[in-house]
């Protein structure tokens, strides 16, 4: 995420190109002034030994060096256990719907991976070949 944060005098300007692991990414940024610009790619993209290299390099025009503001980053966990049952999930999600629960770990799977598991529920997790099941609320 991109924002120019300091007011420039007239002619003024920053400008860079985005390098990923050395190819060029996206077009040129020319941030404006606290005016949000977001480049994403959208598909994943993989790093050779899970090391990435993101490169702002000035364009020849550019007065300013480049500025990053934000940067979101995601990997894809690989878990041991399977999803939680499917009927479960439907229910419960009916059941968050119907009464308006918006509790910040009500998120992702309701059981699978165990460490986040949703608070107020309790699954059986024992064997993980098997979809765990919500056995409370």
């Amino acid at each position: 995420h991109f924002s120019e944060v300091q007011a420039l005098p007239i002619g003024d300007f920053r400008e860079f190109d985005i390098f990923w692991n050395g190819q060029r990414f996206d077009k040129t940024v020319r941030p404006e002034y606290l005016k949000t610009t977001t480049i994403k790619s959208t598909t994943p993209v993989t790093c050779k030994g899970g090391v990435c290299n993101l490169e702002l390099i000035r364009t020849t025009n550019s007065i300013l060096p480049p500025l990053l503001n934000a940067i979101e980053l995601y990997t894809v966990v690989k878990f041991p256990q399977v999803e939680t049952n499917e009927n479960d999930v439907v229910a419960i999600l009916k059941i968050k719907a119907q009464y308006g629960l918006n509790r910040i770990t009500w998120q992702g799977d309701p059981c699978v991976p165990q460490k986040f598991l949703w608070d107020g529920l309790n699954c059986n997790s024992t064997d993980t070949s098997t979809p765990p099941i919500i056995t409370y609320l």
